[in-house]
């Protein structure tokens, strides 16, 4: 059997406390992960709409140009 079933309820409502808190703590770090990853993506979106913007106002300019 499982060891978790033979436990009187206030162990059992500390095994459940220490799961729960694993998982929280496991939550917290994917959430600081995906964080991150979107602050990073943000920054490169930027990047690459300044890069298209700046083309294109440079494209104009020569085109106007001629």
């Amino acid at each position: 059997m499982d060891t978790t079933l033979e436990g009187t309820p206030d162990d059992m409502t500390v095994v459940d406390a220490a799961s729960l808190r694993r998982q929280i703590i496991k939550l917290n770090r994917r959430l600081q992960l995906l964080e991150e990853e979107n602050k990073e993506r943000a920054k490169r979106e930027m990047i690459m709409y300044s890069i298209t913007v700046a083309f294109w106002l440079l494209n104009s300019w020569l085109w106007f140009r001629r």
